[in-house]
């Protein structure tokens, strides 16, 4: 029984049976991380439902009385907020406000020196 080569048909079958190389690994990698920080970059500037004067209101609110300080743009626990400084009596309460629902995502509190 003899048998012949093929290069068309061994190239074939090589390419196809070969594991994928290192280039092809890092573009599984890469294209999905691209793909994620694409849409967190567009996320970011989408406007927000809330405006600053109605985030101070609600971190007022949820103090119980005080002055706000600032009010900036922020991000805290994956979404978009507004950070605002509450001064009430002698604590700080930084109030992290959603700026999509209004709801208030946490509040960092520090004494006042």
């Amino acid at each position: 029984m003899s048998s012949f080569y093929d290069p068309q048909h061994n190239l074939n079958k090589d390419a196809t049976e070969l594991p994928m190389g290192k280039k092809g690994r890092k573009k599984l990698i890469f294209i999905p991380l691209v793909m994620i920080l694409l849409v967190a970059a567009a996320f970011m500037l989408l406007p927000a439902n809330v405006s600053r004067h109605e985030a101070q209101e609600i971190a007022i609110t949820h103090v119980g009385g005080g002055i706000t300080n600032r009010a900036g743009r922020d991000f805290e626990r994956f979404q978009r907020v507004w950070s605002v400084e509450v001064f009430y009596g002698d604590l700080v309460h930084e109030v992290y406000v959603s700026m999509r629902t209004g709801e208030v995502v946490a509040v960092e509190i520090d004494r006042w020196d």
